[in-house]
């Protein structure tokens, strides 16, 4: 059994209460769990139901405000001491967490385990920045989402560049993959931008995007 939570509707009204009333029905069977953007989840509720579903596999946790990377890493030691059925978390989504450092970093890797952390480098399937919430968990082959950004040097969710210009043979290998703090890119397509135009719109747009809408 999975559970995916990202509705607006349904993700801000969920409570720990209500999230481990939902995750008993799947009787200890739970396989994947994706929270997007929950507020009210907190880490003793994460906790309680990583108590009770030891053949966890996938765990998505992006924007949920109220979990702490330390309570997360509380959750997933535990989870991987009892000796559960899985073997622990084999893939981890945070988000765009701001609280990750160096030593957080090196025992998520340890916990979900190293050698499925593949390098970047080796990893298929490029990540844009508009798809940062829309992929599933486990639509990608990487463990975790985070990783040291090229530019900056913090554990950040790093985007690749859609625009062929970027991709071209007189580019340098990965010369605009970075953390949204350090390449600006549109909110739309995910490419990468030099001038931010003004719209009505939070979010900053490529000239394109930006024509589109204008129509």
């Amino acid at each position: 059994m999975d559970i995916h939570i990202d509705q607006p509707a349904s993700r801000e009204r969920i409570t720990d209460d209500d999230l481990l009333q939902l995750a008993n029905r799947a009787q200890g069977n739970l396989r994947t769990l994706s929270l997007v953007k929950c507020s009210k989840i907190t880490d003793d509720g994460l906790k309680r139901v990583l108590e009770r579903n030891p053949r966890l596999i996938k765990l998505n946790v992006p924007g949920c405000t109220r979990l702490t990377v330390e309570g997360i890493l509380k959750c997933l030691k535990n989870f991987k001491c009892r000796n559960t059925p899985s073997g622990g978390i084999k893939q981890l989504r945070v988000g765009e967490r701001y609280d990750v450092q160096q030593i957080h970093f090196e025992e998520l890797k340890s916990l979900i385990g190293e050698d499925s952390c593949r390098q970047r480098s080796t990893v298929k399937r490029p990540r844009f920045y508009g798809q940062r919430y829309s992929l599933p968990c486990g639509d990608d082959d990487c463990a975790m989402d985070i990783e040291v950004c090229p530019r900056c040097q913090f554990f950040r969710m790093v985007y690749d560049c859609p625009a062929e210009s970027c991709q071209g043979e007189k580019m340098e290998p990965h010369s605009c993959r970075a953390c949204r703090f350090c390449i600006s890119r549109c909110y739309q397509c995910g490419r990468c931008i030099n001038d931010v135009g003004e719209t009505f719109c939070l979010e900053p747009l490529c000239s394109d995007c930006r024509n589109q809408v204008k129509v």
